[in-house]
């Protein structure tokens, strides 16, 4: 999964205990996070053969592996609607 670069350097401070001052409500939001991230979490889900098809031809052409092309496509969807 790829992060952005605000991401991986609140990620990575929040793992040396290295968390700047922020706005209460700005430093709730990113420890959730950060700890959310401590440990990736599996799921099973269904998904239609045509469309998982599609999304490993899509990830072939990317060069990626097709379970990391949708763990992309799942994180920069969640972080729309955050």
């Amino acid at each position: 999964m790829r992060y952005t670069k605000e991401e991986k350097e609140i990620r990575e401070a929040f793992r040396k205990g290295q968390m700047e001052y922020l706005p209460k409500s700005e430093n709730a939001k990113y420890q959730k996070w950060a700890q959310a991230q401590a440990k990736d979490r599996v799921i099973s889900l269904r998904i239609n053969g045509l469309d998982l098809d599609s999304l490993k031809a899509k990830a072939a052409k990317k060069g990626k592996k097709y379970q990391t092309y949708i763990g992309e496509i799942l994180h920069r969807e969640a972080r729309k609607a955050a």
